[in-house]
């Protein structure tokens, strides 16, 4: 019999308050949607068809290729894939009110440090002689970008901002705030063990962005084990019916501050 999935956002979430994990999981409240929610939704759909088509894109520089011509071939796809997503949730896009513009410049402004993060192993792979199916196959680090990953044996699962694959497997969190948490650590184990699984390799090692600076962190098993003990907590919760308490100073910025009483 599987575990129930517990996702790494819920693990982070319980560790911030667990009453909020409480009412979701158990009481079955969700946040309503909202427009931040959906722009999220059809970015990750972006995200997941730009992840499939890639190793198709490389695959086709069968020439020499100039910086600006790579960078080209990107924005093209993305452009290409973004008004697929748009096209395919155009009635969702408009409940929400999203304009298409902002949304495809949102997207562009994501785009420009993946592509900055490829293009530079792209040309140094060219210049080895490699080119087409050949040139995929020898690009090292490649890189996949807001990549779900699901292992129903661990009962987790959760979406990694970027992954290097590279001599190691890296997860990266990206952060907008210029503070480290305990629970950001505890965020890149349970990717980690999630990799761990997808891939059958040891991942040692993560790294946070913050504000243009990068953190390495190790990922120790304590680490690891931590992660498995907090989401047999959650299940035990969900199991057991428990009451959580709240998290007061937290509450006034808590979407499910109005259900919570």
């Amino acid at each position: 019999m599987s575990k129930k999935l517990i996702s790494i956002t819920d693990i982070t979430g319980y560790l911030y308050c667990p009453r909020k994990v409480y009412l979701r999981l158990v009481k079955g409240i969700k946040s309503p949607p909202t427009q931040r929610m959906i722009n999220g939704m059809l970015r990750h759909k972006v995200f997941d068809l730009f992840n499939k088509n890639e190793a198709s894109l490389v695959s086709s520089i069968k020439t020499k290729a100039s910086c600006s011509e790579i960078k080209s071939l990107y924005n093209h796809l993305f452009t290409n894939i973004t008004n697929e997503v748009l096209m395919l949730n155009r009635t969702l896009a408009y409940k929400f009110d999203i304009n298409e513009q902002d949304f495809l410049k949102s997207i562009s402004s994501s785009l420009v440090p993946e592509i900055n993060l490829r293009v530079p192993v792209i040309l140094e792979t060219l210049e080895k002689g490699f080119l087409g199916k050949e040139l995929w196959h020898e690009l090292k680090p490649k890189y996949l970008t807001e990549f779900k990953i699901v292992s129903e044996e661990l009962g987790l699962q959760g979406r990694v901002d970027r992954i290097e694959f590279g001599k190691f497997i890296v997860p990266v969190e990206v952060k907008t705030r210029d503070k480290i948490y305990d629970s950001d650590k505890i965020q890149l184990a349970g990717y980690a063990l999630l990799l761990e699984k997808e891939f059958n390799k040891p991942v040692s090692s993560g790294i946070i962005e913050f504000l243009g600076k990068k953190q390495e962190i190790e990922l120790t098993s304590e680490l690891k084990v931590r992660v498995l003990e907090i989401a047999d907590e959650i299940r035990n919760l969900v199991e057991e019916n428990a009451e959580m308490p709240s998290s007061f100073e937290k509450c006034k910025n808590c979407e499910l501050r109005e259900n919570c009483d």
